[in-house]
């Protein structure tokens, strides 16, 4: 909910292209909000490695408050094997940001289970 699209295509964005609260019921009829960033990289022929994320962890701290609870990096590609463990061993230490990697895979199983985002934003 209240998602909102902070930066235009081609645009110094700051490490964050969207900010959104995550909606997660609690379990006892009630429900709680998370801030969560995403960053948004369309690469096709390079993946994602740790400078550009460790990059995007420090330009969050610029965004607070509110707190962020997750910082979620999309990728039109992939992210390096690298990049990955370094995410691990961070989300490892229980700090906030927690950052969720979002590859070409895990972007098309998303799509997948909502097809009809596809003809209604014009997406290949």
């Amino acid at each position: 909910q209240n998602v909102q699209w902070l930066m235009h295509l081609n645009a110094a964005d700051k490490g964050r292209d969207i900010s959104a609260e995550r909606v997660i019921p609690d379990g006892t009829g009630g429900i709680r909000t998370e801030r969560i960033i995403v960053q948004v990289k369309h690469w096709q022929s390079k993946s994602v490695g740790v400078p550009e994320i460790s990059t995007n962890l420090a330009q969050v701290e610029h965004w607070k408050p509110p707190l962020i609870h997750s910082l979620i990096i999309a990728t039109s590609g992939r992210f390096t094997p690298d990049g990955v463990d370094w995410i691990e061993k961070h989300n490892q230490k229980g700090t906030l940001p927690f950052i969720e990697p979002w590859p070409d895979s895990h972007l098309e199983r998303l799509l997948s289970a909502h097809p009809g985002l596809v003809p209604a934003h014009g997406l290949r």
